[in-house]
């Protein structure tokens, strides 16, 4: 069961709790990390020549590869930590620099990623351009993710990517369902903000507009019907719910592509 995270937890506390299964600590974890992260990113990339990479591509790539290989981390101490870090970090700039050498020689077979007819190419099929892509869309819907207030990015993490029933959330977060469906509704929001627009969603207390309420009613009877095992045909729930239509619409449209483009790995 999650423990309350506190400013002063160690980070060997947070790591021994995290492998426990403490999702907050992982969160923890990382985002306490991720200043180092940047920080050694630059420092490699300063001993490469100039190029179109930045550090902040190489430190998002880096996380997530520590996040989703966790489990084989064995050591205990901050600077064991650090060194994993470190080690992962080295073997993902050398393979983005190999990659921006071939993509350079050949960008042909590139697809379009800002929908989930992306991922619909079986992976075997793939080239080796269409992987990229889709592993780049991931990195980056991955890095907005993160950046969003904790308990949105809980509430969409638990619901879309981890894929558990919304009551199941709730329990978890210590809240009702109807609040985990304006958490995950507010933190959609978020997203498509961030990744089109780059711009920052309202604050989380801004008052919700009537229309918005609707919308995040429609979502929760959305999940509670994909929690039973019924197959919720998307275009259809949207015509069930003509109030709030386009908003809805929007909300299932970006479930829809970060689950297309999560990688296969993130679901062991």
């Amino acid at each position: 069961m999650n423990q309350r995270v506190r400013l002063g937890d160690s980070v060997e506390e947070l790591i021994e709790r995290a492998r426990s299964g403490d999702s907050e600590a992982m969160e923890a974890l990382f985002r306490r990390c991720r200043p180092r992260i940047d920080e050694l990113a630059a420092r490699r990339l300063a001993r490469r020549p100039p190029s179109s990479m930045r550090p902040s591509d190489i430190a998002q790539e880096t996380a997530l590869r520590a996040f989703n290989r966790f489990s084989t981390f064995k050591g205990t101490t901050e600077a064991e930590w650090l060194s994993w870090l470190m080690s992962i970090l080295e073997t993902t700039a050398a393979l983005s620099f190999r990659h921006a050498g071939r993509q350079k020689r050949d960008d042909r077979g590139a697809v379009p990623v800002d929908g989930p007819e992306a991922a619909k190419v079986p992976a075997s099929e793939r080239s080796p351009s269409q992987a990229a892509a889709l592993e780049e869309a991931w990195q980056s819907a991955f890095a907005h993710i993160f950046q969003l207030p904790d308990e949105q990015r809980q509430a969409i993490w638990l619901c879309h990517l981890r894929e558990l029933r919304v009551a199941e959330v709730a329990e978890r977060m210590g809240k009702t369902e109807a609040a985990i469906a304006g958490l995950v509704q507010r933190g959609l929001k978020a997203l498509r903000l961030r990744m089109t627009d780059g711009a920052v969603a309202e604050p989380s207390d801004a008052r919700v507009p009537a229309a918005s309420e609707d919308a995040a009613l429609a979502l929760l009877t959305y999940l509670r019907r994909r929690d039973a095992g019924g197959d919720v045909d998307p275009a259809a729930f949207v015509a069930e719910h003509p109030a709030c239509a386009d908003e809805l619409r929007d909300m299932l449209d970006w479930i829809t592509r970060i689950q297309a483009i999560r990688p296969t790995r993130f679901e062991a």
